[in-house]
């Protein structure tokens, strides 16, 4: 049986106004052969796509100051741009609104079938479906309907991360997430953790494993005892992997990347390389849900 793999991503401080340091830290974890970074908003990860090739590129987005429709397009956009690296880092700030919100984003994104896309420029017909991009969605927060404007991305869908450990954070994770970041600072406490986002994702109606569990943290100590800590915790089920705390500092990452990444190599547990082009197959994610399946109605052309 193939050794269980981890997953490491790497958070970019919020604020940072250095775009040579944020591009050194997303070329640092790609060398490292991170799984994604997480930078604040969308217009860093766009400027990354530029300088990295296959590290995932994860955008932190609230839902109480934005609008579905916006944040869908531009991660849409974002996953064009990086050829299928994009990720929401979801933070709702106990926002009631956040699961309608991510909701109607991957209806959106649900919006384009496979294949519709044709550009015959001869015929003059881009799309071969004219209804390709319409939606309806009328709910408790949200009343909104017409066309989204950008075609199916190449991951389908961006990857969904949750971030938080409450019990609003866990519900969305359980019912949309593809990743949740908790700050989990034990073994035991990760362990429980896991256990219970898996009954809920159950409950939710997904395979009990559906959501990835990373938790947040900032290792120190010898790089042979951070490696031991990681295979324990992956081994475990305390966590399917970790992502780096925001505040370490470049240096911090190129210290990590150096010392224990070649551990976690030597010990099976790390790529040596990336061997997929998407974020959604570094994570070994199955196929996003459907909403065509699922809510087909929410997919009906609008009546003018």
């Amino acid at each position: 049986m193939a050794e269980k793999q981890v997953v490491l991503g790497a958070s970019i401080a919020a604020g940072r106004t250095d775009a040579a340091a944020s591009v050194h830290a997303a070329r640092t974890a790609e060398r490292g052969r991170f799984d994604f970074v997480v930078a604040d908003g969308v217009t860093e990860p766009n400027a990354l796509a530029a300088y990295t090739d296959r590290v995932g590129l994860a955008a932190t987005l609230g839902t109480t100051s934005t609008e579905p429709y916006d944040v869908a397009r531009r991660l849409g956009s974002l996953d064009h741009l990086s050829g299928g690296r994009a990720a929401w880092n979801v933070v709702t700030a106990a926002d009631e609104r956040a699961p309608e919100f991510v909701d109607i984003a991957r209806t959106l994104w649900d919006s384009w079938a496979e294949g519709v896309v044709t550009v015959d420029r001869d015929a003059g017909r881009f799309v071969s479906d004219p209804t390709a991009g319409a939606f309806y969605h009328r709910g408790r927060d949200f009343r909104i309907g017409g066309r989204f404007t950008v075609p199916r991305s190449p991951q389908a869908q961006p990857v969904v991360i949750v971030s938080g450990d409450g019990p609003a954070e866990r519900d969305l994770a359980a019912r949309h997430g593809d990743v949740v970041i908790a700050p989990l600072a034990t073994f035991e406490e990760g362990r429980a953790f896991r256990a219970d986002l898996r009954r809920r994702t159950v409950a939710a109606g997904r395979p009990a494993g559906a959501v990835t569990v990373l938790a947040a943290t900032t290792f120190a100590g010898p790089a042979a005892s951070v490696a031991d800590r990681i295979v324990r915790w992956v081994h475990g089920e305390a966590a399917d992997g970790f992502v780096l705390d925001s505040q370490a500092t470049p240096a911090g990452l190129d210290e990590f990347v150096d010392t224990v990444v070649p551990l976690l190599q030597d010990r099976g547990i790390l790529r040596t390389d990336y061997t997929t082009p998407t974020l959604r197959r570094h994570l070994g994610l199955g196929a996003p849900l459907s909403h065509r399946a699922v809510h087909p109605r929410s997919l009906q052309k609008v009546p003018s």
